[in-house]
C-alpha cells in the first residue's frame, strides 16, 4: 500500500500557545478515516497543514510522497479535494453551479474563467455522479444546503484527486438530506478509482460503515489512531472527551 499522508513529529503554535504537539500520522492507499476531537484540540489546524494553508514549525509533511518545502504546493492542492464550510461562504450566490465546479481546477473559490469543453464535460460527469446534474446553470445562492454541498463535492472531485478532505460536510443538513449524502460517500468510497476520504466530524452516525481507521486528537496529540474497531473504545473516548463507559455504551456502541 502507498503512503497518502505521512506527517512526522509536527508541532504549531498560534499567539505563543502549543496548538499541535509533536502529532505523527500515516494512511496509505484503500483506506478512509474519521478525525474526531475535542472543539480547540487542534483538528482544523492539522486539515489547513494537509491542505497546504498552514506551515508547522517543526516537523516533516508528506501528501502523496510529495515533501513540503520540496513540492509546489499550488500544484499538490490541485490534487486534494477539499470540502468545508468555509469554501461554501467565500462563493458569491450569482455564481454558476459550472462555475463552481470548475474552479476546483485550480484549487480557487468561486468562477474559474477558461472552460474548455474536457473541463465542462468533467464538470458535468461530476454533478451526474451526485445526481445533480439539473443544478447546471443555476446559481449557487438559489440552491438548497443539500444542493450546495452536492456542488462542493463535484468541486471537490472534478480534479480525480487521489485525497478528499471532508471537513463536518453534514452540520447544517436535514436527515433526509443527510442520509442521502451518506449513500453518495459510500458510493464514492466503493467506485474503482476512490480517493483517500478524510471525514471530520463531531457525529458517530457520520462514521459510515466504508470509513475504515480514525484518529482521535486531544489537547493538540493524537491520542488515538488506527483501525475503526480499535478506536469507537470507551477507553478512548473517555481519555478525549470525559464520557463514561455507561455513557459510551448508551450512546455510542450501538
Amino acid at each position: 500500500m502507498h503512503e497518502i499522508i505521512s506527517i512526522k513529529n509536527i508541532s504549531v503554535n498560534r499567539g505563543g500557545k502549543p496548538v499541535l504537539k509533536n502529532l505523527s500520522w500515516t494512511t496509505h492507499s484503500g483506506e478512509h478515516w474519521f478525525l474526531m476531537g475535542q472543539n480547540g484540540c487542534g483538528k482544523t489546524t492539522l486539515i489547513e497543514i494537509l491542505v497546504g494553508y498552514l506551515w508547522a514549525q517543526d516537523g516533516k509533511v508528506c501528501i502523496m510522497g510529495e515533501e513540503f518545502g520540496h513540492t509546489n504546493l499550488r500544484d499538490l492542492r490541485t490534487k486534494v479535494g477539499y470540502v468545508s464550510s468555509w469554501i461554501m461562504k467565500r462563493i458569491q450566490p450569482d455564481t454558476l453551479v459550472e462555475d463552481v465546479v470548475a474552479s476546483g481546477v485550480d484549487g480557487s473559490v468561486g468562477s474559474f474563467e477558461i472552460k474548455s469543453q474536457k473541463l465542462m464535460r468533467s464538470v458535468k460527469n461530476k454533478l451526474k455522479f451526485f445526481r445533480s446534474l439539473e443544478l447546471f446553470g443555476r446559481k449557487f445562492g438559489t440552491l438548497s444546503s443539500g444542493q450546495q454541498l452536492k456542488c462542493l463535492l463535484a468541486r471537490a472531485m472534478v480534479n480525480n484527486p487521489k485525497l478528499l478532505i471532508l471537513d463536518e460536510p453534514f452540520s447544517l443538513l436535514d436527515v433526509g438530506t443527510r442520509i442521502d449524502m451518506y449513500n453518495h460517500i459510500t458510493a464514492l468510497c466503493k467506485t474503482k478509482s476512490a480517493p483517500q476520504v478524510i471525514i471530520v466530524t463531531h457525529h458517530k452516525e457520520d462514521i459510515l460503515p466504508v470509513f475504515t481507521h480514525g484518529l482521535i486528537i486531544n489537547a493538540g496529540k493524537a491520542i488515538a489512531q488506527g483501525r475503526k474497531k480499535d478506536i469507537l473504545k470507551p477507553t478512548v473516548f473517555t481519555k478525549a472527551f470525559g464520557i463514561t463507559k455507561n455513557n459510551f455504551e448508551k450512546y455510542f456502541s450501538k
